[in-house]
């Protein structure tokens, strides 16, 4: 009886508590809600609980065999399936042509990572490799995660992580680590990522990573088919852009993990210099992005 009369109330305070919470949280508006500096993007995050469920849909496969995400996890990359999957693949086929040519023999690599992968779309195309090579893909979206490993694991290996600059794996363990749009928006953290990626690369790795820089700035502003885009209207009405156009090393519009972050090449280097050495650019290696081929610094 005793026990009856606790747990009664407790119950209806505790439900009471747990209403008035999701009525403050539902009275704010999402610039509110969210901090700046998320860590990671749960899942279902304005849920108090959530499921994934066992059972697989049936969705449609790309050539290499793997199911196609919901076109809600495309991030906006390709206006339909066709173009989704064709930028991954083409962008791929790019990086492993770079890196090629900067000297690394890819098909003997034994463990690649791709940091910020989404739900695969750039990954999905390294399956050919995946019989001999170890393949990790990470990312801040627990959604986005869900669905790879649910999808894509096998053959491919997934793991959410955070914006926090730390990764689940031991020192020296990857032989290619990737980044596409990736340190376009990281702003602060830029320096202690790059001290991450080379603690796990190998001596004898590459890292790939696309940024944007001054050239990226005149595609944006002058190619028909970007010039009326987001990114350049933010150029366009941004004072802090508009008053130091010529003279910044790096410009940050936006913030957190949102934000949009230009590099003017010189303080690139400058920013990277004691960890790794630049192989290359390649200027519209990824859209309006430039591909940057690194190797780490011999410290002796």
């Amino acid at each position: 009886m005793i026990r009856r009369y606790f747990i009664k109330p407790f119950r209806n305070w505790f439900k009471n508590k747990i209403e008035i919470l999701i009525k403050e949280i539902d009275s704010k508006d999402k610039e509110n809600r969210d901090l700046p500096f998320t860590v990671f993007y749960p899942n279902s995050k304005n849920s108090l609980s959530y499921i994934i469920p066992k059972e697989k849909e049936n969705l449609i496969m790309c050539e290499q065999g793997l199911p196609v995400p919901p076109e809600k996890l495309w991030i906006e990359y390709g206006s339909n399936i066709q173009g989704y999957l064709y930028s991954g693949k083409m962008q791929i086929e790019i990086m492993i042509k770079l890196l090629e040519k900067s000297g690394l023999e890819f098909v003997k690599c034994k463990r690649i990572l791709e940091l910020g992968c989404s739900s695969g779309r750039m990954i999905r195309w390294l399956k050919p490799f995946a019989d001999k090579m170890e393949i990790w893909g990470t990312d801040i979206s627990s959604e986005h995660i869900y669905w790879a490993n649910n999808y894509l694991n096998p053959p491919l290996n997934f793991a959410t992580t955070t914006t926090i600059p730390h990764l689940p794996f031991e020192d020296n363990y990857f032989d290619v680590i990737y980044a596409g749009s990736v340190f376009t928006h990281i702003d602060d953290l830029f320096d202690s990522w790059f001290l991450e990626l080379k603690r796990i690369l190998t001596d004898n790795g590459r890292v790939y990573v696309t940024i944007h820089d001054r050239y990226s700035i005149e595609l944006i502003e002058n190619r028909p088919e970007w010039k009326e885009s987001l990114l350049a209207d933010l150029l366009k009405n941004n004072n802090t852009f508009k008053n130091n156009r010529e003279n910044f090393g790096k410009f940050v519009g936006l913030r957190g993990p949102d934000s949009q972050v230009f590099y003017d090449r010189e303080f690139f280097e400058k920013s990277i210099k004691n960890k790794f050495e630049i192989i290359s650019y390649t200027p519209e290696a990824y859209g309006y992005q430039t591909g940057v081929v690194l190797k780490k610094r011999n410290q002796n």
